[in-house]
């Protein structure tokens, strides 16, 4: 099964083309921004799960006269001032948030509100839960009503003696009476939440793969065997048995010895200096890209505000830097030297200039597959494109089409080639075709507001995240009482229930009341002294256009 994409402005899908464009060319400063993002609603954990480094650090501070295997030195629950301050920077053009890294999301007790205003945005959620903790009806039912769009409970095992060899500290009765109520809560409530029962298989737990597999079935509940990095070859499952480690003790050695080179003898913890088994076919290697998805596509910003190169690093003094609402943005990280060094590192540039920045990315001992880990969610943005703009943008669609799959069928030089051609900046930009609509004489419907606000909407979304220029008479020539009846329809307040839908509908639409907008081409963010986005800035002119027709004037 596969999550389902909702975003419906094209500057998330300019900024995604152009993002791929931008890896595909090794670019070591980006114009654009993540597309998926991971954030940690918390980054403390109640298990101690052996193969996690949240659990590593639990499980040391039990430990008697020994000091704390210490990760990360500043443990917190994200709050609401910095989820919003991602929020206003990242929405406009994330596909995707998943909630979940090193940590329990459900310990935040706020994480409702986050998806909420997530999905509010159209962007689409996941969360990864351990599920061993109360949760009462209540939570159950605000979690769901969220809109949380994929539910996965990590529950490797079916009886409570296999399950907790790897959930160290989890309750697998407690956890699997949870997953019941939260399946039984979004069918009575009629919701499309996805619930994955996801088995991680072990030696110690394969053979409990079929009575998990028929409890998911009945309660109506997905099933998912998977496997796993591997530290501990007793742990290797049977249909594993045979394999080879992804990195032995010799190559190892080798990487902490490249680690010791640069000045960080201590890097390495005792119980990490150990091969690994990783069932990632070789061959990945050969067809995916040097540079790394996570220095352009994608990103981690944990609990307290620091942002982590990628999902896989989980000690503290590998961050790139912190985000503080109103003092740091994730922009100001975003092109800092650590990024800039780790995208020239990566795609085999020199980095002279740089040679006193050091980033764990310029060590990186993960395949291929973990560079590019969230590829497979690519055709669910191509699948979007489709349904929302069809042919009316063949350029993009083609671009999306060279980019396939984002794995073994991508055509990087014909993509790169046409997105010069096409779509790069210094293209000359199309005009915008305008679909007539009849003129409206009698009071206009919530369905008819809805067409004419879409009509044009479609029209002025190519204006994109910062600015860009309109080339079409039309646009200006074309009665505007449509629209001023559309906005009317919305705050009349007579389709309350959608309202907010329309209102975004309508804030693109209103760039047609901008001044100097025709067949010139003014690019309007130029008019302003500050860094407002065009999307801000239409925004607030759609409020004082709105309070001005609810005062009569």
């Amino acid at each position: 099964m596969a999550l389902a994409f909702k975003k419906q402005n094209l500057s998330a899908f300019t900024n995604y083309l152009r993002s791929k464009y931008e890896m595909f060319t090794a670019a070591e400063k980006v114009g654009t921004l993540p597309y998926y993002v991971c954030i940690d609603p918390s980054d403390t954990c109640q298990l101690l799960c052996p193969t996690c480094p949240t659990g590593i650090e639990n499980a040391s501070k039990k430990e008697k006269g020994v000091p704390t295997t210490r990760y990360r030195a500043d443990r917190k629950k994200l709050s609401i001032e910095l989820f919003d301050s991602v929020l206003d920077e990242l929405g406009d053009n994330l596909f995707l948030i998943m909630f979940y890294n090193y940590g329990e999301p459900l310990l935040n007790p706020r994480l409702h509100e986050f998806v909420a205003k997530a999905t509010s945005r159209h962007i689409a959620t996941e969360v990864h839960s351990n599920l061993s903790l109360p949760l009462s009806d209540q939570r159950i039912e605000q979690l769901l009503s969220a809109g949380i769009g994929r539910l996965s409970a990590s529950i490797d095992g079916f009886s409570q003696e296999a399950y907790e060899v790897h959930r160290v500290g989890g309750n697998v009765t407690l956890v699997r009476d949870n997953l019941e109520r939260l399946a039984k809560t979004r069918d009575r409530l009629g919701l499309d939440t996805e619930i994955f029962y996801k088995f991680l298989v072990f030696k110690h737990n394969e053979h409990e793969i079929d009575d998990a597999r028929r409890f998911a079935e009945d309660i109506g509940v997905t099933f998912l065997a998977g496997d796993a990095f591997i530290h501990d070859p007793s742990w290797l499952p049977s249909h594993r048995a045979q394999e080879e480690p992804y990195c032995s003790t010799e190559e190892f050695g080798a990487i902490i010895e490249r680690w010791k080179a640069a000045g960080r003898d201590d890097y390495f913890f005792e119980h990490e200096s150990h091969p690994f088994w990783n069932l990632v076919p070789d061959q990945f290697d050969a067809i995916l890209p040097p540079s790394c998805s996570w220095h352009y596509g994608y990103s981690v910003i944990t609990s307290g505000g620091p942002v982590a190169p990628c999902c896989a690093v989980s000690k503290d003094k590998d961050d790139f830097g912190t985000i503080v609402p109103g003092e740091v943005s994730f922009t100001d990280i975003w092109n800092n030297d650590l990024y800039t060094k780790s995208r020239l590192a990566m795609a085999g540039r020199l980095t002279d200039s740089l040679g006193h920045v050091d980033t764990v990315c310029t060590r990186c001992y993960y395949p291929k597959l973990v560079h590019h880990l969230y590829n497979n969610h690519d055709m669910l943005v191509t699948q979007r494109f489709v349904e929302v703009f069809g042919a009316s943008e063949p350029e993009m669609a083609k671009a999306f089409e060279l980019l396939g799959d984002s794995f073994g069928s991508t055509d990087a030089e014909g993509f790169i080639a046409h997105y010069e051609q096409h779509l790069g900046e210094g293209r000359r930009p199309q005009k915008i075709a305008l679909t007539a609509v009849e003129p409206l004489h009698d009071a206009m419907s919530s369905e008819q507001a809805t067409e004419v606000l879409k009509q044009f909407g479609a029209c002025v979304s190519a204006l994109g995240v910062t600015g860009s220029r309109v080339f079409d008479d039309a646009l200006l020539d074309h009665p505007k009482d449509e629209i001023i009846a559309a906005v009317v329809t919305v705050v009349n307040g007579e389709i309350a229930g959608d309202q907010q839908d329309f209102a975004r509908e309508a804030a693109p639409v209103l760039a047609f009341f901008q001044a100097g907008v025709g067949d010139e081409g003014v690019d309007m963010d130029a008019m302003r002294s500050d860094q407002r986005t065009w999307r801000k800035i239409v925004e607030e002119d759609m409020v004082a256009i709105a309070r001005a027709i609810a005062s009569g004037r």
